[in-house]
């Protein structure tokens, strides 16, 4: 397990920073008025932030396939402290879809208060904040993952090792023997 700890955890940042970034780009709220018309909130129109921190967890995800055993440990701290920002804003911004939706139906009816409600017919929530708190989640679990276990990864240069040739240390003169210099 620990040959793919690497692979593993950067997949799992990718997922976790794909999933913050979808949630917060789909609907979280559809309103349908009386008159017909349909109106929709989405996450990022409930939590602003919600894509900034997806992306950070996308950008840890880039970083740590090259990152050497100090880095690793920031690499780690900066997920599960992304994923706990990316959870508790989307579990924060829950609380915010009925602000967010009373405000789109005051700009498309002009009511506000309790004459709003006789305008709405219909009222649907979506799973996608759900989504947001578990692509956060996964990713404080990555970075638990990563402090836990990437002190023990291999070091990318004795990866690189492989390139070298022991007379010159040069891949071209293997090469240039007609021998393969990735065996």
């Amino acid at each position: 397990m620990l040959r793919r700890a690497r692979t593993i955890s950067v997949l799992g940042l990718l997922a976790a920073g794909a999933l913050g970034l979808l949630a917060a780009t789909q609907p979280w709220a559809m309103v349908t008025l009386v008159d017909g018309r349909e109106l929709t909130t989405s996450g990022q129109g409930v939590a602003a932030s919600l894509s900034i921190v997806a992306f950070v967890c996308i950008a840890t995800a880039l970083v740590l396939p090259i990152a050497g055993r100090w880095w690793r440990v920031v690499l780690g701290a900066l997920a599960v402290l992304a994923g706990g920002a990316l959870a508790a804003e989307a579990w924060g911004a829950r609380a915010r879809v009925d602000e967010a939706v009373a405000e789109l139906v005051a700009e498309a009816t002009g009511l506000a208060g309790s004459a709003q409600q006789a305008e709405i017919a219909r009222l649907a929530a979506t799973g996608w904040p759900d989504a947001a708190v578990a692509g956060g989640a996964l990713a404080v679990l990555v970075g638990a993952w990563v402090l836990a276990t990437g002190h023990r990864w291999p070091a990318r240069a004795a990866r690189a090792a492989r390139y070298e040739r022991t007379g010159s240390g040069l891949a071209w003169d293997a090469m240039d023997d007609g021998e393969d210099p990735t065996r």
